[in-house]
């Protein structure tokens, strides 16, 4: 994926707020699946469709190595593929190409491909095959038949769930790759479907609280939500999504826009440099982001702003340059930290976390409060988002939480 598309996504507004998924998409050498989404399952034959910014000229579709629909041309920037696979789990890679040939870009997905007329469960999350810090959470889509959903994990039972509903697990971090099985049952308690995939727990991060935080939040307060401040995403230019300007030893690293405007990640980085100015200020400091040049800040931001479909921001830039660390536990993500996030539909946000969403009978999380910028709001706003198994919900594994600290203890990074 290029990192423009990754860019353009990354602040990508939930299409199931009124705005359609196109409306943030302006990359002209870009291509993006709409239907089916990340993790969906679907009957053979199904039809894939897609959106390609204006330097696309055609586009084909594989999964690993087997071409599925050859070379098609692309009209008016966008188009529909009849997509025909066999029962079962597959990673589909959608394929750019320009006037004169080669790749502009790719979108990836995965979908499973159930048989028709038979009741079925889909683990949506974590994706097969990946890494994930525990506690782990789990995500599950099945047919309209399914009540509960029984998960075991290399074997042995961690409890039964329902369908669309975020389910955290508590597992022991091997760094041993586990299988888990999801097995659906009817209202009558009989068996009707089951889906298995593999995965890795790893150790999560213990992140003390940070003084920062309390900066970050203060200055929330002082954004106006009337939508004085709105959102605005250029189509092209090298904008960096700012209010205000903010100048960092001595340079203006970054243009405010004269009418107030931002987009997420731009927002986000306005607060983090203005918290860290605010503090710099108070303390005495040398004006120094931990030894970070100007040059730097610029690679920094690079990685703030989200290098990767599905990727961090925020968590990446903080560790790399000794200024944070990721939270990994849900539990443990306090207000003001910051937040990427991605949907299955493969839009993203982000922002600044509030607070959680909870189940009123349980008092589990089931969504997300944030402050950040989105056409949905009208500009700077709180806002907030649910966790899920397909389309516009947010999937728990892309979903990232990162902390800054106070500069008595930001670490070495060179």
């Amino acid at each position: 994926m290029t990192l423009l598309l990754s860019l353009l996504l990354a602040c990508a507004d939930d299409p199931a707020k009124g705005r359609a998924p196109s409306e943030d998409f302006q990359s002209s050498e870009s291509v993006r699946v709409l239907t089916p989404t990340n993790g969906e399952t679907v009957t053979s034959p199904f039809v894939l469709t897609f959106e390609a910014g204006e330097d696309v000229r055609s586009v084909y579709l594989r999964s690993g190595s087997n071409m599925v629909v050859t070379s098609t041309t692309v009209t008016d920037g966008a188009g529909e593929l009849i997509v025909t696979l066999a029962p079962g789990r597959h990673s589909l890679e959608l394929y750019a190409e320009g006037a004169r040939g080669g790749i502009l870009s790719f979108h990836d997905l995965v979908v499973r491909v159930a048989a028709p007329e038979e009741s079925w469960v889909t683990i949506t999350s974590p994706t097969d095959g990946t890494t994930r810090a525990t506690p782990v959470g789990f995500t599950f889509e099945a047919s309209d038949n399914v009540e509960t959903i029984e998960l075991t994990v290399d074997g042995v039972l961690v409890g039964t769930t329902e369908p669309d509903r975020l389910y955290s697990v508590p597992l022991a971090a091997t760094g041993d790759e586990q299988h888990a099985v999801a097995r659906g049952y009817d209202l009558a308690g009989a068996f009707v479907g089951e889906d298995e995939i593999d995965f890795t727990p790893i150790d999560g991060t213990s992140p003390d609280a940070s003084s920062m935080n309390d900066r970050v939040t203060a200055r929330l307060a002082t954004y106006p939500t009337d939508g004085s401040y709105g959102y605005y995403w250029p189509a092209d230019g090298d904008w960096y999504g700012t209010t205000q300007d903010i100048e960092y030893l001595g340079e203006v690293v970054a243009e405010g826009d004269p009418e107030h405007r931002s987009y997420c990640v731009g927002l986000t980085f306005e607060v983090m440099m203005l918290s860290f100015l605010e503090v710099d200020a108070e303390t005495g400091g040398d004006g120094w982001l931990n030894g970070v040049s100007v040059a730097d800040l610029d690679d920094l931001r690079v990685d703030w702003f989200v290098r990767d479909l599905w990727g961090d921001g925020p968590g990446v830039a903080l560790d790399n340059y000794g200024l944070g660390e990721r939270v990994t536990d849900l539990e443990m993500v306090e207000p003001g930290d910051f937040i990427q996030f991605w949907r299955h539909s493969g839009s993203g946000h982000n922002a600044i976390f509030v607070g959680w969403e909870r189940d009123p009978e349980d008092d589990a999380i089931i969504g997300v409060r944030y402050w950040s910028t989105q056409g949905s709001t009208d500009g700077v706003d709180y806002n907030e988002e649910f966790f899920g198994s397909s389309g516009s919900r947010i999937d728990p594994g892309y979903f990232y939480a990162s902390r800054m600290w106070m500069p008595e203890d930001w670490a070495p990074w060179r």
